[in-house]
């Protein structure tokens, strides 16, 4: 789609690609298959025939376990997840038990594992951050809204995904952002929430007159019916890579004075670029804000009682927690479970996917609709965008032509057709090439989705309306077996963070 074009087409993405050094196969891929063949050629050298036959077991094992794959991954990937979950269980770091009896350090999160690092700063005009020393990174979370996208006319989402391409392409160009994430939270609220909500925002009636208009009545039956609603909450969070930024936070004042100052200018800018794509920044989370929004993500079941999460009720909650001179409370959970497929929490089971595959045939913007609009249940779809600098971007389009023209060679030489899905990968990198030469922005997204229940039982009744979602939405979900925890933080937290 042309810069000056209005009309909304249908797009199509490449497939994950997956390159090696030969034949498609990694270097661990290569040394285990290399392991395999020097164990059947020493075997066979010491006892011959006999001997190659004695050590079948071992060498034909070593030669399936680099060959073989599994969903695109090969099997070396899969035994070392395996063993680094059951690892981890011995050592007890798939359980996590808060102790209330232990200081908390001032300004550090309350988190498992190695979030316990992260701190949290305030600035001067009382906005939230959170720095990562460790992995040198700062984090700003924004609340926004925007149009319904599905309620928009065709020029109207052609303009916007104009916008939002725009947007990506000014992110790529700005090296002190690391990545941004982008956040839909859906939650559900009783109806009594729409109640409140009606009475606490309709006119006064005229003292002494109980009359009401036909309006009036018809919204109200309509209240009446209705079960319950789903909230949609949309956050962007900016992740600054302090190191790339080191000059810019030194001429800043340095130290958290920098960090500050940076942040606000990556904020600003960030909130006039997406001025262009109809989303407008309502603010930039608070530390009170921020911390229930934290504590809501491993206590579903606190959520009704933070208002302050949402936008009408902010307001109202806090006065009254300074009104009763109370503090936000703990960010962290009491308690947190890893199992080998689910994580559970203090109040809630958690299961985290990976969108593996992106359409393969033609789809038009607003595709993911299905996914994000799926069941009344709660649900986080996160995507984690990650830009690439041009020149790094280049450099791996000429060693992704290389690797496909090595391929040419071998299938030449052995007389072997290039098949279909190998030819849609070097088109879809020479269309790549060619976006990148005309000024596009190149990044990488990383989609996740997170579903919340009370219950296995409910877990399992909305993985199945997912899964359902996803085909319509013609994507791949696959759950992150043994990695539910990292995948969660990924993937249910508001830390801009993927899977590393």
């Amino acid at each position: 789609m042309s810069e000056d074009s209005r009309t909304l087409t249908a797009v199509k993405f490449p497939r994950y690609e997956r390159r090696g050094y030969f034949l498609g196969l990694k270097w661990y891929q290569l040394l285990i298959i290399g392991g395999g063949v020097m164990v059947a050629i020493v075997a066979s050298a010491i006892r011959g025939p006999a001997g190659l036959f004695a050590a079948g077991p071992m060498w034909l094992g070593l030669l399936l376990l680099g060959l073989l794959q599994y969903s695109r991954i090969p099997f070396p990937v899969w035994a070392t997840q395996i063993a680094l979950y059951f690892y981890r269980a011995a050592i007890g770091q798939t359980r996590f038990l808060a102790r209330p009896e232990v200081p908390q350090l001032a300004g550090r999160l309350a988190l498992p594992g190695g979030l316990g690092n992260l701190e949290l700063r305030t600035t001067t005009n009382g906005q939230a951050f959170i720095v990562d020393s460790r992995g040198k990174e700062a984090v700003a979370v924004l609340r926004c809204s925007t149009r319904s996208f599905a309620l928009l006319d065709a020029d109207d989402k052609a303009w916007a995904v104009q916008a939002w391409s725009r947007v990506q392409a000014g992110m790529a160009q700005r090296s002190s952002i690391a990545r941004i994430a982008v956040q839909d939270y859906t939650v559900p609220y009783p109806s009594s929430a729409l109640w409140d909500f009606y009475e606490g925002n309709t006119q006064e009636r005229a003292e002494g007159s109980e009359e009401r208009t036909w309006g009036q009545r018809a919204y109200e039956d309509l209240l009446g019916a209705a079960g319950s609603t789903m909230s949609h909450e949309l956050l962007v969070s900016i992740v600054v890579d302090t190191s790339k930024a080191r000059r810019r936070i030194r001429e800043s004042g340095g130290g958290l004075v920098g960090i500050e100052r940076v942040l606000h200018m990556e904020v600003e800018a960030i909130q006039t670029a997406l001025g262009t794509h109809s989303v407008k920044v309502e603010e930039w989370l608070p530390e009170r804000g921020l911390l229930r929004l934290i504590r809501a993500a491993f206590d579903p079941a606190s959520l009704p009682n933070l208002k302050a999460v949402s936008k009408r009720g902010g307001p109202a909650s806090e006065s009254q927690d300074e009104s009763q001179g109370t503090g936000p409370g703990p960010s962290g959970p009491m308690g947190v479970e890893e199992h080998w497929t689910y994580l559970r929490t203090d109040s809630g089971f958690h299961q985290t996917f990976w969108v593996a595959e992106w359409p393969r045939q033609k789809v038009f913007p607003g595709f993911l609709h299905p996914l994000i609009y799926v069941g009344e249940f709660r649900h986080t779809f996160t995507e984690v965008i990650r830009a690439v600098p041009t020149a790094e971007a280049l450099r791996d389009i000429r060693s992704a032509q290389e690797a496909h023209e090595t391929r040419r060679r071998i299938n030449a030489r052995f007389d072997r057709p290039l098949t279909r899905e190998q030819r849609a990968e070097e088109e879809e990198v020479v269309q790549r090439e060619e976006e990148i030469v005309a000024g596009h922005g190149d990044v990488r997204p990383a989609a996740y989705l997170t579903i919340t229940a009370a219950s296995l039982e409910d877990l399992a009744r909305h993985r199945q309306e997912l899964e359902s979602a996803a085909a319509g939405a013609f994507v791949e979900l696959r759950l992150l077996y043994g990695q539910q925890w990292a995948a969660f933080v990924a993937g249910g937290l508001p830390l801009g963070r993927g899977l590393r």
